[in-house]
């Protein structure tokens, strides 16, 4: 083999192996890696598998005619809403907490749990039985 081919083997070789080791390196020109740039990334798995967070429920709704029985253990916040046709006042007996009801309107109910026993709730005016308040222990 003379020189000449010699070299041009080796020549060859050379771009063989430049070639291969920009294919296997996953190069490319500046396009390719400007849209590596830009694609949107895939979620790990943790976040794929992560449940969203579980909405708090609205607190019961009392309305005349309905009287349901609201349990709660002592020391819990007690919430209930209320809604009346007329303007009236809510009242719960034993605590002896009393709220303003405007007619038509949703009033928030809450507080705390302290006192044990079963006691009426009410609209104090008319003397309409909403519910019950059971509190144990």
């Amino acid at each position: 083999m003379s020189r000449a081919q010699r070299l041009t083997f080796l020549g060859v070789a050379a771009i063989i192996a430049v070639v291969a080791v920009i294919v296997l390196s996953g190069g490319g020109d500046e396009t390719d890696k400007a849209a590596d740039a830009t694609a949107t990334p895939t979620p790990s798995t943790s976040e794929a598998t992560a449940t969203p967070p579980t909405p708090k429920p609205k607190p019961p709704l009392l309305r005349a005619g309905k009287e349901p029985t609201l349990s709660f253990d002592q020391g819990d916040t007690v919430r209930f809403r209320v809604r009346h046709g007329d303007a009236e006042e809510v009242h719960i007996h034993g605590y002896d907490i009393k709220k303003e009801l405007a007619a038509n309107e949703t009033a928030d109910v809450s507080f705390e749990a302290s006192i044990s026993g079963i006691f009426e709730i009410e609209l104090e005016h008319s003397g309409t039985p909403l519910g019950r308040l059971k509190v144990e222990p």
